[in-house]
């Protein structure tokens, strides 16, 4: 009787401790090497626009749906690719760009993650601008965040990340080159899902 209790309490351990060592790798933001994160956001944001060259001024008004993808080469550093879409509306009459324009921008960012699920993120993107007339326009945008991972479970994350981006807007018309500038704070709440393996698995008979 003492050994079958002595078997069970050891079986009863060995199987906590796996499990606490794979889960503990998520739950408490160890996220392994060799972890795969994919998934998206949905943001609003709200910006101050200045035009200086014709002096135009007004509010932004923004919605993206940004998707992310990428790779834990080391224990909680992820390096990969995001890319976004996203539709703005200015407030102010533009001759050159309208009250209407959609950006499509892609580009790659770093992560860092704490114990505590705190990761801080920064990305760097290009693309072009798309607005009524036909118009198209270069841009390029950097931004650095702060967020934190609520893992719902193992694999499963809600992520708010509050982040300042920095974006400049390049278009020529008629040989004339004009540029324009963005900052500012943007909330976005993202669901990631982390996929990965153990390191190792219990034996099998």
């Amino acid at each position: 009787m003492h050994k079958l209790l002595l078997l069970a309490s050891f079986l009863f351990v060995s199987v906590t401790a796996f499990a606490q060592e794979n889960r503990s790798s998520l739950i408490n933001a160890k996220i392994k090497d060799g972890t795969v994160m994919l998934g998206g956001n949905l943001t609003g944001s709200y910006q101050k626009y200045n035009k200086k060259t014709t002096n135009e001024k007004g509010d932004l008004i923004t919605a993206r749906f940004t998707t992310k993808s990428g790779y834990f080469f080391w224990p909680d550093i992820a390096v990969g690719l995001n890319a976004s879409l996203e539709y703005t509306s200015v407030n102010v009459d533009s001759t050159l760009y309208g009250k209407r324009s959609t950006d499509l921008l892609a580009g790659p960012f770093i992560r860092y993650y704490w114990n505590s699920g705190l990761f801080a993120e920064v990305n760097l993107n290009a693309g072009i601008r798309s607005v009524k007339g036909d118009i198209k326009s270069d841009i390029k945008s950097g931004a650095i965040g702060l967020g934190y991972a609520f893992f719902l479970s193992e694999q499963i994350t809600i992520e708010p990340l509050l982040s300042f981006d920095y974006r400049q807007n390049q278009v020529t018309i008629n040989n004339v080159t004009s540029k324009d500038t963005q900052f500012g704070p943007i909330l976005s709440i993202g669901v990631q899902a982390y996929l990965w393996a153990p390191t190792r698995v219990l034996p099998t008979k």
